[in-house]
């Protein structure tokens, strides 16, 4: 890469550096989205890739071109070579610019992306910030330090602070023009907002506790106002969703369906429009989907171990043999007891980890599939393609092929689904009574015992699903644990955003702050917000789910129609309209009513993944509502048809 970045530069360096003017917005995202290469070489790179692809593209042009006039011999002779010339200009002239267009849009699109993400983490960073400043005895620039530690948890937010902590550690800025610094490259205008606001109350020595707290309860009223935008356009979208993907497609079928009476061949639009227009357009809707989500999440890292280097003027004596040999029969009997312990307990392995199941389920369909279908691998070996006709396909072998890949789908879908459930609602439980949780705990240490003390109190009392991992963490501290490993272990297994934001929290609380109290109440108001938010979406989110439903069943009553009462009652052979014009209704039936139960197990499938993007923001919680309704358009073709 760095070779690639030479020769552009060497090229088109010093013309990019005489016209730098106009590439200040470009340097401006360049920044704003953190890539760390000079507006320059970007332009050097984005130049030379925009040649070369449009280089290799009119070679491809030019290919294209010769078949044109090869499968055309009407074109005269002399028309050849300007023809080849006109397409080859175009596919070079095309790709450079596409090329060139995409690079240069890439920064911008990661900048929109990262203000997104910023945006949807400052309020919890706010929030972890004013808990540290009410707890006391931490400055701003250790609040910052602690918060860019934890971008494993905060995101994008806490990613932006540490840039602040590289500018003053490392280049020499001082507190205030970093935070200028970080102001004036961020893509996000709320948190631009917020750092200003911040370099105010320094510059003036305002109350910053005072401040954190402000910003922590707007923030929380703009949570509320942006989920009711979100939830509005969701039924815009829902709406969208109907008409395009279902009424659009069953409209579309009946008018395909009445053209083939006139000798139309509309099966092979029919073919496209069930096969590849209604897969590929769920798939693209639930992308958008994804892209417009409020809940945009960072990916979890867990650090394991820690080297410690307190003590690194210590010297330590090297290890023994002995030590090393002991050592490793450590490790050896540490993972033969967890994998022991996978095999004794597959049920608690499948429950924290749902996706485990494909490893057994995938290769059991696989087998199961390629074991009932051997009659027809040993009908296709026979085929002979060059006269293969999908409308002349017997219809029973395709019935038996289509009964093994529901029930091979079954296979996998069903376990996943049953392990997915009982671990989304265990975390559910959990999330809900984690409020009351750190209540209890808060009422407890305001009477003077210590949070560790508290915790062992609260778990001789009744407290739902989570009483169980509070008694869990008693047994550590009775084991000699202390309480930052027992919290982080504790975060480690219940691996939600909101438990893992509330255990880092409390466990800084302990760490550095006196008032813990204070942080214990923090939390607890932040859990019970983010539960209120998500009840709420979940009520609203109801509706779009049965919203979703009854539009398939609507399809599935008219495809039912169609193949069930309207085909059957044509009559055969070819027959004259009053107008003198002949209908066909002598098309193929079975090829129609095949096409007909594959089309709704297909929106079947794909609507119930979208009702569980709509319902709960993931495609896992939507595969139960697919596996239901491919189970109700099976059972509706196979015995009622």
């Amino acid at each position: 890469m760095n070779f690639l970045k030479n020769i552009a530069y060497k090229l088109f360096g010093t013309y990019i550096l005489n016209h730098r003017r106009g590439y200040d917005s470009l340097e401006v995202l360049l920044r704003s989205a953190r890539i760390p290469v000079p507006v320059a070489e970007y332009v050097a790179v984005a130049y030379f890739l925009s040649i070369v692809v449009g280089l290799i593209l009119c070679f491809f042009g030019s290919i294209v071109s010769n078949l044109i006039v090869s499968w055309n011999p009407n074109i005269p002779e002399n028309l050849h070579f300007w023809i080849s010339m006109v397409i080859s200009i175009i596919f070079l002239f095309g790709g450079i610019k596409a090329t060139y267009f995409l690079i240069i849009r890439y920064p911008r699109i990661v900048s929109s992306t990262r203000s997104a993400h910023l945006d949807m983490s400052l309020n919890h960073s706010v929030s972890y910030l004013y808990a540290l400043s009410r707890g006391g005895g931490m400055n701003l620039m250790e609040m910052i330090r602690s918060l860019s530690k934890q971008q494993h948890i905060y995101g994008v937010s806490a990613e932006e602070f540490g840039y602040i902590i590289r500018d003053v550690e490392y280049f020499g800025m001082d507190l205030i023009n970093a935070l200028k610094n970080a102001s004036l490259v961020s893509p996000s205008e709320k948190f631009k907002i917020f750092i200003d606001g911040l370099i105010s109350i320094i510059s003036s020595g305002g109350d910053l506790t005072a401040y954190l707290k402000n910003k922590s309860y707007e923030y929380r009223s703009i949570a509320a106002r942006e989920q009711k935008l979100f939830l509005e356009t969701l039924g815009i979208l829902a709406e969208v969703y109907i008409t395009v993907f279902v009424v659009g497609p069953v409209s579309l079928m009946t008018i395909l369906v009445v053209l083939g009476f006139l000798g139309s061949n509309s099966i092979s639009v029919l073919y496209i429009l069930v096969y590849l227009l209604i897969p590929i357009g769920t798939v693209l809707f639930i992308v958008f989907l994804s892209t417009i989500s409020d809940e945009l999440k960072s990916p979890k890292l867990y650090v394991l171990s820690e080297v410690l280097d307190e003590f690194d003027d210590v010297t330590v004596a090297p290890a023994k043999s002995t030590d090393k040999k002991i050592l490793k029969k450590i490790r050896f009997h540490h993972r033969i007891s967890r994998i022991k312990n996978r095999i004794l307990n597959p049920l608690d392995l499948l429950k924290t980890n749902p996706h485990y199941s494909f490893y057994i389920t995938i290769p059991v369909a696989l087998l199961y599939f390629l074991y009932s279908a051997w009659g027809f691998w040993d009908m296709l070996f026979q085929l002979d393609f060059r006269t293969f006709q999908p409308e002349n396909m017997n219809l029973e072998v395709a019935s038996m092929i289509d009964d093994h890949i529901i029930f091979s789908f079954f296979i996998i879908a069903i376990p996943f689904i049953v392990f997915y459930e009982m671990h989304a609602h265990w975390l559910r439980k959990v999330e809900d009574e984690l409020p009351d949780f750190l209540k209890r705990l808060a009422s407890i240490n305001e009477a003077g015992i210590l949070l560790i003390d508290a915790i062992v109190l609260v778990s001789k009392s009744k407290i739902g699903v989570l009483h169980s991992e509070v008694k869990r963490m008693v047994e550590y501290i009775s084991w000699g644990s202390n309480l930052v490993e027992v919290l982080r272990k504790f975060e480690y297994r219940v691996r939600t955003d909101l438990n893992s934001r509330i255990i880092t929290l409390i466990i800084k609380a302990s760490e550095s702050t006196s008032d813990v109290i204070s942080v214990l109440n923090i939390a607890s108001s932040e859990a019970d917000m983010d539960n209120q938010l998500k009840k709420e979406r979940a009520s609203e989110m109801l509706v779009y789910v049965f919203v979703v439903y009854v539009s398939f069943f609507v399809f599935l009553f008219i495809v039912y129609v169609l193949a069930a009462i309207f085909l059957p009652a044509l009559p055969a052979g070819t027959e004259e309209v009053g107008s003198g014009m002949p209908l066909n209704f002598g098309f193929n039936m079975e090829a129609f009513s095949l096409l007909f139960f594959h089309a709704t197990l297909i929106q079947g499938f794909c609507s119930g993944l979208v009702a569980g993007k709509m319902g709960s923001g993931s495609i896992s919680s939507g595969l139960k509502h697919s596996a239901f309704m491919v189970l109700v358009s099976y059972i509706v073709f196979t015995q009622f048809l």
